[in-house]
């Protein structure tokens, strides 16, 4: 099997084997870690994402504009595309004259009902955008194209 000059069958020098023998299983542990069923690749889903902002200037409202980036400024990182919005009245908490806490609502101001789409790994305790884990109550500061909104996560659904 092995000839004098240390080749397979005449024709594959062994050491040139093994080496190509460990270069294939390194490969393949590799490909395993990155694409097998454990890996964040592999279980990336779409993700439509609600979120809620008590109030907002008009002018900001004004300015929203479909399929813009929605960015967390905070975690840098890139939520998805604002697919659509609701404006709704302002609510504001206030302490009254009897100390009541009431809600009412200010002039020149919206609340607003934003939904975006975009990829992330979906688990029991929210989904994980880039490496920053979203649950539903999170506040967070969001970027809309040029608009920045102070707004609550309401709701995290795997889409299609």
């Amino acid at each position: 099997m092995i000839d004098e000059k240390g080749r397979l069958f005449g024709k594959v020098n062994i050491v040139d084997l093994i080496i190509v023998v460990i270069v294939l299983a390194a490969a393949a542990f590799i490909g395993m870690k990155l694409l097998g069923p454990e890996s964040e690749i592999a279980n990336t889903q779409k993700v439509r994402i609600t979120m809620f902002c008590e109030e907002t200037p008009d002018f900001v409202a004004a300015q929203l504009e479909e399929g813009a980036e929605a960015w967390d400024a905070a975690n840098q990182v890139t939520l998805g595309t604002l697919k659509s919005w609701t404006l709704g009245e302002s609510k504001s908490a206030v302490t009254d004259i009897t100390g009541e806490v009431v809600e009412i609502s200010r002039s020149g101001y919206n609340s607003v009902t934003l939904v975006c789409e975009g990829e992330g790994v979906v688990s029991d305790h929210g989904v994980t955008i880039g490496s920053t884990l979203y649950a539903n109550g999170q506040s967070a500061s969001v970027y809309f194209g040029d608009c920045k909104l102070f707004l609550d996560i309401a709701d995290i659904e795997v889409i299609g």
